[in-house]
């Protein structure tokens, strides 16, 4: 099974039993967080056992500045060894939903370090929350200490059961999609030691970049259904039933030429994808296609980074989209969604390094394979009946592809900071998505078919009273349950009669961070290790949802120019390399050129939020009365000239009034202090906007803009609290506006719709009871 691959192409180094232990090398990259790690490996899968039994050679490069005792490793499947691993544990699960035979795990049968057979020594460790019975992380001690600047070289045989498709990778009757699947490095980082954390239910992935050598041994029918990292390296080789092919990552074309960074690719896992159904759609993205499509924002771009719209030029890349039978005119779809990653995150980000990417439809019941990011290779997730409109599979495709550059060529640690690829990612997905396909309209299935609108009120039902009352659950005693009327497409139809009472509504994709922030904004903050927040809801929240509103916010707050800028340094300095938050944070400042310190630590390091509210008081005014001073500077008396002179003027009556008494006050719920802007409109016509700086907000937490004024010559017609969108932290943005105009016609026709969606249920209820 060995061949010279990247053993041969790295001078030899990855050599057997006998190998040097360390070798020393040339100059170090200068990061103290990353090593370079080499893989070759050669796998072989064996039915009916579902067993991988491979042979493995590492090339690690100690390019710390710390000697090195020891070698850490992950072993993530056996996560799914048992009902008592962490991983398990943390889903709450156990052992409920997995059936026996279902279970996966990994064992290394030989280990050799130079001379020295090693496997015997290994000790599994748990650093996180020291369970002796999780053994996903395990050590061993090396016979000499690799120096700094030197290099270690490992070989290793193992054995891994594949389990039924969880946590994005296993098999689904002939479908298999592998990733985690073999012992990896953890990241040794000069002063912490080894990085190396336990598989945890809100955890993924952190490992060193590197160039991967893969041959794998499979049934012969999977031949024309394979897929990986990298490229495929040359022709497969058939015989006695089976097929071999060999991928590398990155090809070795790539690894030969430097990147628009003045870099060397390099990647940081490997993973791929066998299912003999699968039908391929392949194409090429095109650079200068989209850039003719999208030329205001090659310009704007350009402009903004202060190069010519030449400059931003992108390389093609090949596509290839592995498909369920049953999906295959979604193909082009796929296609279309990944080259919308490609070249929005490419053109604002920086040039995503490869020639090929592949994009993996998962077969039908391996729906926990979608969904899923590594280089080079990566899963989406569709459905029938869907339509471009929908953003299925839109949305997860351009999602999963742009995890190529956040966390791909970005790889920060998905352990302790999972929210600077995740949260970065869906505040790019949204912005990209808003630019090619707009917004997303809302749909409700029936038996599986998409109807273009959804119910404007929730039907009853949910207590015990009220589902009884509407047919869905009676609760006779003794544990029998009777659900007389279960929804059902047919049922569901007849009842809410969808024609009539539905509403058709469309979702600006740039929003849904905001609403998903909401779902719960004061648990944790941002930044904390992904494993330690309170819950998955808090880990979802704030890695994805809490993130992506508070870099949309700094984008407002900065300006779009700037905001880039900062962002493009963030994403070139530290590519291919393992940024950590304060790494951003002193980039992002570097770049924009602007301090927004401050921000940060609010916006990501504590869970301060903020709801701001306007409310307006206005009335004509009436004419003076009392003592005053007139031009002569004499006191005079101003007595009422008509009875009644000083009762209330009705703002109804047709005589305009000359003067208005005007009271705005803007009111701040919370800790978060952004500088606020307010746009007035005056009956004229004229705009005015005054800002509530952070400094005054500090002090309290009102604002009377146009106090001291006294009575006006005009009528105020509306004010706006961020006319211009800039934040998305306001809790309630229902209160952020004021018009001196009443829409009336708007909640009449909503109510309609609402009292046709009570009335086809109650006809329903009537029915059923004749």
């Amino acid at each position: 099974m060995s061949h010279p691959g990247v053993a041969g192409r790295i001078g030899h180094l990855l050599v057997f039993a006998g190998a040097c232990l360390c070798v020393p090398v040339g100059a170090q990259s200068g990061d103290v967080n990353s090593c370079r790690t080499d893989y070759s490996i050669q796998v072989r899968y064996d039915e009916p056992e579902r067993m991988l039994r491979g042979v493995e050679t590492i090339r690690w490069v100690n390019e710390s500045r710390d000697d090195v005792p020891d070698l850490w490793f992950h072993l993530y499947w056996n996560a799914f060894a048992n009902d008592r691993s962490t991983h398990l544990l943390q889903t709450g699960s156990g052992n409920r939903d997995v059936k026996d035979g279902e279970w996966g795990w990994t064992r290394i049968t030989s280990l050799i370090v130079g001379r020295d057979e090693l496997v015997s020594s290994i000790e599994f460790v748990s650093p996180d929350d020291r369970r002796a019975e999780d053994r996903t992380v395990c050590r061993v001690k090396l016979p000499t200490v690799a120096k700094s600047g030197e290099v270690v070289v490992a070989r290793l045989t193992w054995e891994a059961k594949i389990p039924r498709v969880r946590r994005r990778t296993g098999y689904k009757d002939d479908f298999l999609f592998i990733a985690q699947w073999f012992p990896k490095l953890g990241v040794y980082e000069t002063g912490n030691g080894w990085n190396c954390h336990q598989f945890h239910r809100s955890t993924e992935f952190f490992s060193d970049y590197g160039a991967y050598d893969v041959e794998l041994d499979l049934p012969a029918r999977y031949e024309s259904g394979i897929g990986a990292s990298g490229v495929q390296a040359e022709p497969s080789r058939a015989g006695e039933g089976r097929v071999k092919v060999r991928y590398v990552a990155p090809s070795e074309k790539d690894q030969a030429a430097l990147d628009r960074t003045g870099k060397l690719p390099r990647v940081h896992d490997f993973a791929w994808v066998a299912d003999a159904t699968s039908l391929k759609y392949e194409a090429t993205f095109h650079y200068d296609e989209w850039a003719a499509r999208y030329k205001d924002e090659v310009d704007r771009v350009a402009l903004a980074l202060g190069r010519a719209p030449a400059e931003m030029r992108l390389r093609d890349v090949h596509v290839t989209v592995l498909l369920q039978p049953e999906h295959y005119e979604q193909g082009q779809r796929h296609f279309e969604a990944t080259c919308t990653a490609l070249f929005f995150y490419g053109l604002w980000f920086g040039e995503y390094p490869y020639e090929q990417i592949t994009c993996v439809d998962p077969a039908w019941g391996a729906r926990a394979a979608g969904g899923m990011e590594y280089p080079t290779i990566f899963t989406a997730g569709t459905r029938l009946f869907t339509r471009e409109a929908m953003h299925e599979p839109e949305s997860v495709t351009v999602h999963e592809a742009g995890h190529q550059f956040w966390y791909g060529l970005v790889g920060n640690n998905e352990f302790e900071a999972a929210w600077l690829d995740e949260g970065f990612n869906t505040f790019t997905q949204n912005e990209a998505l808003w630019l090619r396909y707009g917004p997303r309209i809302r749909t409700t299935d029936f038996s599986g078919l998409p109807f273009a609108g959804v119910g404007l009120a929730p039907l009853p039902g949910g207590g015990v009273l009220e589902d009884a009352l509407s047919g869905k659950r009676w609760s006779l005693g003794w544990g029998i349950k009777l659900e007389p009327l279960r929804g059902s497409a047919f049922l569901d139809w007849w009842r809410d009669q969808p024609l009539f009472s539905y509403a058709r509504q469309f979702v600006d994709p740039r929003e849904t961070a905001r609403t998903g922030y909401l779902g719960d904004p004061d648990t944790d903050p941002v930044d904390r290790m992904a494993f330690t927040y309170c819950d998955h809801t808090s880990y979802r929240t704030n890695s994805y949802r809490r993130t992506a509103t508070a870099l949309r916010s700094l984008q407002g707050l900065v300006g779009e120019d700037n905001f880039l800028r900062g962002m493009r340094l963030y994403s070139e300095r530290w590519r291919y390399r393992h940024p950590y938050p304060q790494d951003f944070f002193d980039t992002f400042l570097e770049g924009s050129k602007v301090d927004v310190a401050w921000y940060f630590e609010q916006a990501f390091r504590s869970t301060a939020t903020l709801d701001w509210k306007v409310e307006v008081a206005q009335k004509p005014a009436t004419s003076p009365r009392g003592w005053m001073i007139d031009a002569s500077g004499a006191w005079v008396e101003r007595k009422a000239t008509q009875p009644g002179e000083d009762d209330e003027v009705d703002e109804s009556d047709d005589k305009p009034a000359t003067e208005w008494l005007v009271d705005v006050v803007v009111r701040r719920k919370g800790e978060l202090l952004l500088p606020l802007t307010l746009e007035l409109t005056w009956q004229s016509g004229l705009k005015e906007q005054l800002t509530w700086s952070r400094d005054e907000q500090s002090r309290t937490t009102w604002w009377k803009p146009l106090e001291g004024r006294g009575p006006l010559r005009e009528k105020l017609r509306s004010a706006v609290i961020d006319p211009e969108n800039r934040y998305s932290f306001d809790r309630d943005l229902s209160d952020n506006q004021w018009f001196a105009d009443i829409d009336r016609a708007t909640p009449v026709r909503w109510s309609e719709r609402v009292f046709e969606q009570f009335a086809a249920m109650m006809h329903w209820w009537g029915g059923i009871g004749g």
